[in-house]
């Protein structure tokens, strides 16, 4: 018996193998045909749907509008520039730069670093002062209220 079923094993083997591919096979068509018919029912629903229309007046008549709003853009203005001198200017130029007034000339070296001090702060300062206090203030509201917003 035993001699038996060592010359029927690889017939068996053969055969449950061929079995194997003939299965895998059909599944295979059984799967392809699925898709088709999917494929198909989506054709079916596109086809089915009405062409959109497309109306081509309105178009052209966009089309023109925009083509009359570049030509307007393009256009190249037709003022012509008055023809100043330009001696003038220059000359006004090296003189604002070159001229040597005393409202120009630049402080001494050992008045620069020289404060008048008074015994009352004047207005700048007071004001100054008011205002950092105030953005002393509005500071922690600030934070108050962006720390709210990301808790909401």
């Amino acid at each position: 018996m035993a001699t038996l079923l060592h010359h029927i094993q690889p017939w068996m083997q053969k055969s449950i193998a061929q079995f194997e591919a003939r299965v895998e096979k059909r599944v295979a068509k059984q799967q392809i045909h699925i898709v088709h018919k999917c494929l198909n029912a989506f054709e079916l629903r596109v086809l089915a749907r009405p062409a959109p229309d497309t109306d081509l007046s309105s178009i052209r008549a966009e089309l023109a509008s925009l083509r009359a709003d570049v030509d307007a853009i393009l256009e190249i203005p037709a003022y012509e520039p008055e023809d100043a001198p330009t001696v003038l200017t220059e000359d006004t130029v090296l003189d604002a730069l070159f001229r040597v007034d005393a409202e120009t000339q630049p402080d001494p070296i050992r008045a620069r670093g020289k404060r008048h001090h008074s015994s009352r702060p004047s207005e700048a300062v007071n004001d100054a002062r008011a205002r950092k206090m105030e953005r002393k203030q509005e500071e922690p509201a600030r934070r108050a209220s962006i720390l709210d917003k990301e808790l909401r």
